[in-house]
């Protein structure tokens, strides 16, 4: 008996370069599940397998016509043992929450240790700097980012609050956020460590299935070792080692951090960065520098995530083929190079990665199909 299905062929519309998924099809194994109009469809060898054709209508301009011309074929070879649900397959908006560094040393210059002297109209601030950045990236990223802030310290100190702005969608989330940093005046400590655990939990409370990750803008070594949440302690001992430890704790949680380094005295952020699942932070010395940075990372985050809507029976047993072609297969690569993995800890979310991911937004390729195996069933991993 052959339980391999072809759960999903999903055609892709692209609208001013972002990518919109139409609709897909899953395979759910259990009882038998009814399916209006549905007809045994079996190979020529006496396979069996299910397939949904989408039709796909595209426009060169915003108002798309979507054609949904969808035939469903079930087979009965297996007893009708599983049927076809449908769930959407969607390109996810990611919640990015930024933990932002606003310690005293963001009012020195850009490329020195020395504060900008009142009224130069030559030296470049850490944070008037950091600040403009972020706003062309919050306002350019509205419509396709989930923004949230928390910021580091919360109290001239080594303590830290939970987000001042929780995660919020589209162009409300980025507008919050915009509006709380105008109001800060950086001071005090750099407790590097519990910003991100404190991230870290926040995150964990998120029940949307969206790809979730950590933005830290920081211009320097964290220096809260004996400082506690509240206070405590001041600052001053480095504790690199223990914010490192948060970031792969974050990375495990299942959300990788990346790190934005503003000015001259972020070198040894490189192993806070490959911690967090990013291999290097980000480094911004200049303007210039600054909104390449936001901009690359921007890139990272929001391309190539996409919602499966449900987990797969069985997520070893996945595959991910292109323009019906079998000889297209994504290879699932946890390494994040060049193929697919799942980005949630659930295996409701993949992302694609490498040559993949540029074919998919350049348009090369014009479908997708998600190939998932029923458990016991033929082995289809590529």
């Amino acid at each position: 008996m052959t339980r391999l299905r072809l759960l999903s062929q999903t055609s892709w519309l692209w609208l001013d370069g972002a990518a919109v998924l139409i609709a897909a099809a899953f395979l759910a194994c259990g009882g038998p599940v009814p399916i209006p109009g549905s007809s045994a469809l079996l190979g020529a060898g006496g396979g069996s397998g299910t397939k949904t054709d989408l039709g796909l209508n595209t426009k060169s301009n915003t108002n798309v016509s979507i054609g949904t011309d969808t035939g469903i074929a079930v087979s009965t070879a297996d007893g009708g043992n599983c049927g076809i649900t449908t769930a959407p397959l969607n390109k996810q908006p990611p919640d990015v929450l930024l933990v932002l560094d606003k310690t005293g040393s963001l009012l020195d210059a850009m490329d020195s240790k020395n504060q900008c002297a009142a009224g130069s109209t030559t030296c470049q601030q850490r944070w008037a700097t950091l600040v403009a950045g972020l706003n062309a990236v919050l306002t350019s990223s509205s419509a396709n980012v989930n923004w949230g802030l928390e910021t580091f310290n919360s109290d001239g100190s080594c303590g830290v609050d939970p987000p001042e702005v929780p995660i919020t969608p589209g162009a409300a989330g980025a507008t919050a956020v915009q509006t709380y940093i105008a109001g800060i005046t950086p001071n005090g400590a750099t407790p590097t460590k519990l910003a991100i655990s404190t991230a870290v939990t926040y995150l964990q409370t998120m029940t949307d299935l969206n790809p979730k990750y950590i933005l830290l803008a920081t211009d320097g070594e964290p220096n809260c070792l004996n400082g506690t949440n509240g206070g405590g302690g001041g600052g001053g001992a480095t504790d690199l080692t223990g914010a490192e430890g948060a970031a792969t704790a974050a990375l495990t949680a299942g959300y990788k951090v990346y790190v934005l380094g503003v000015g001259p005295e972020t070198t040894n952020l490189t192993g806070l960065a490959n911690a967090g699942g990013t291999t290097d932070y980000y480094p911004a010395l200049t303007p210039d520098a600054l909104t390449t940075a936001l901009a690359s990372i921007m890139g990272s985050v929001v391309t190539c995530s996409f919602g499966l809507g449900k987990a797969p029976p069985v997520p070893t047993n996945v595959a991910v083929q292109f323009n019906n072609d079998s000889t297209l297969w994504a290879p699932h690569d946890t390494s994040h190079t060049n193929g697919w993995d799942y980005t949630t800890p659930a295996d409701t979310t993949i992302q694609l990665y490498g040559t993949w991911c540029d074919d998919v937004t350049s348009g090369k390729y014009a479908s997708a199909q998600i190939l998932m195996g029923c458990p016991g069933g033929q082995v289809i991993q590529k």
